[in-house]
């Protein structure tokens, strides 16, 4: 399985049907792929800005949900609510908002995150956006953001935290030690020739379980780390190095009720 130690958040998924009044269908073909991390960002941003549920559901992999922290309350926004809600959205009654400034890029060959800046409601906003590269281009699996994050060098290190916590579970295939990481709605994603994976924090638990029957634990080598939070939200990379080769792991953190927690963990064999 994956192995991992540095820090940050991901994306999860949700079977929920369609709510609402109904979106508009797409056009005849499915439009362009997005050929770079900073192209499924890019119409992420015209989505939202011009209100716009298809370019959304071309940015995003569908089961992809979009976290916000607001006042130590963590709201979670699955596919089938956003598409309508954007739809049915007022036209703004002043200045078109500008597109989000793509603050920063840490990308991989299949895996990558970004950290983004915008303002609404004349509040500054901070999204953490966790990408993949699938067979139709590149598509955002998880977002985490929140208005006016305080600039807040703990944050960063109790992200580390949790990964350091990770890591500990993966020496022992300590399963409990591995939910106490995982925030009970995140997935635990991956690529394979070009084909979203993905499994529940019940499932990750359980293969550590069966891999326990055989491993007294994992070994690795940690090579690279990135971490990177302000205030409730994160995000963080890091690779290792095993008999099977090296691995590169993204994801999104999120401060909760019972501390920070992955909302979304993203694995792939491949350097960073």
């Amino acid at each position: 399985m994956r192995l991992i130690r540095t820090v940050l958040m991901a994306a999860a998924l949700s079977p929920a049907a369609a709510h609402g009044a109904p979106v508009p269908a797409p056009g005849p073909g499915p439009g362009p792929t997005n050929a770079t991390p900073a192209d499924a960002v890019r119409l992420y941003g015209e989505a939202t800005a011009q209100r716009d549920p298809v370019k959304l559901g071309r940015a995003f992999q569908p089961s992809a949900i979009a976290y916000e922290v607001d006042g130590g309350t963590v709201s979670a926004t699955y596919q089938a609510q956003w598409k309508p809600r954007l739809a049915q959205a007022p036209e703004p009654s002043g200045p078109s908002t500008p597109p989000p400034t793509i603050e920063r890029i840490d990308a991989g060959e299949t895996t990558a995150l970004a950290r983004l800046r915008s303002v609404r409601d004349g509040r500054p906003l901070v999204d953490y956006v966790l990408l993949a590269r699938l067979a139709g281009g590149w598509r955002i699996v998880g977002t985490l953001r929140q208005p006016d994050p305080a600039e807040d060098p703990a944050s960063a290190a109790a992200v580390a935290g949790v990964v350091d916590d990770k890591f500990e579970a993966d020496r022992r295939w300590d399963e409990a030690g591995l939910g106490e990481t995982l925030d009970p709605r995140a997935l635990v994603m991956s690529v394979e020739n070009g084909e979203f994976v993905a499994a529940s924090v019940a499932e990750w638990r359980a293969r550590y379980v069966d891999r326990r029957k055989t491993s007294p634990g994992a070994r690795f080598e940690v090579t690279s780390r990135l971490v990177d939070a302000q205030g409730d939200v994160g995000m963080a990379r890091w690779s290792f190095r095993t008999e099977s080769g090296e691995w590169t792991d993204r994801a999104l953190m999120l401060r909760t009720a019972s501390g920070w927690r992955m909302a979304a963990l993203l694995f792939v064999r491949e350097a960073p």
